[in-house]
């Protein structure tokens, strides 16, 4: 009985105080894990903490201050410690980050009620990018005011996205689900974006089904690890990366999707500048 108090009292000590650089000797540790009571207390004691920390209470956000008189965002204050450690640039960049996020949310807010396609393809022509519709041989871009404009404002089940083109968008991984569910999407296009990396791959190749070519060249941040994720793609038919790192394991990764999907082609690039390798 004393052996398991200890053992309640020490692992409480670490969550409610924090003693990260106490040292815990090894005869406590183990005594813990040959101990089947002291695991299920301490079990439940973090599904209590999670749930004290997730639950909101009714008055939660009762004094929080909004924007300021004539901002449409809530703009974070300089901290202390950005100014001590001249870390101004990266607050700015927060800043913009935080617009960004604002910009996206309320494009999207205003086309969601047109239908997964049309919203996705509007959503992607205020960003920039360029779409395709099914039976439809012209790209739309934002130089084409005029057949933007006829699209339709309500929904309109003959209007089927099929191609969409990303490059070089800085789309955030919470604002994915802007370009879902698009069951006859055939072409996607994220070349160049900084903000592609293995969680995107992994997200994405559950999503659609019936892609047959995708276009992540020049994302920096795509390792063979992200590539392991698109053997759920049955239809992928072409796979345009490259290997920044230069890698073997990229080049291993690349030829065993091939052996898993026959019909898929691996076009692997060479970086223009080469980068420094992980140690």
């Amino acid at each position: 009985m004393l052996r398991q108090r200890s053992t309640r009292m020490i692992f409480k000590q670490i969550f409610e105080h924090g003693t990260d650089y106490r040292s815990l000797k090894t005869k406590v540790t183990n005594s813990f894990y040959d101990n089947y009571e002291a695991i299920v207390y301490f079990i439940q004691y973090l599904r209590n903490r999670h749930l004290t920390v997730d639950k909101r209470s009714e008055s939660y956000g009762k004094f929080s201050y909004g924007p300021p008189q004539g901002m449409y965002f809530k703009v974070e204050a300089p901290t202390v410690y950005d100014f001590l450690s001249l870390r101004l640039q990266y607050w700015w960049k927060r800043q913009k980050e935080n617009y960004q996020e604002y910009v996206e949310t309320e494009q999207y807010k205003k086309f969601v009620t047109l239908g997964p396609d049309l919203a996705a393809a509007k959503f992607v022509l205020e960003c920039g990018g360029k779409i395709r519709f099914k039976d439809n041989d012209e790209w739309l871009d934002k130089t084409k005011r005029d057949k933007i404009l006829k699209l339709p404002e309500k929904y309109d089940e003959s209007y089927v996205l099929e191609e969409l083109d990303l490059s070089e968008y800085p789309l955030r991984y919470e604002h994915l689900y802007f370009i879902f569910n698009l069951y006859y999407l055939k072409t996607l296009s994220f070349k160049g974006c900084e903000t592609i990396n293995d969680w995107f791959l992994d997200k994405i190749s559950a999503e659609y089904p019936n892609l047959e070519q995708l276009d992540v060249s020049e994302c920096k941040n795509v390792t063979e690890r992200g590539l392991e994720a698109l053997y759920r793609m049955p239809n992928l038919k072409k796979l345009i990366i490259t290997n920044y790192r230069g890698t073997a394991a990229f080049d291993l990764t690349c030829f065993m999707l091939e052996e898993v999907n026959p019909f898929l082609t691996c076009q692997v690039q060479q970086p223009k500048y080469k980068t420094i390798t992980d140690k």
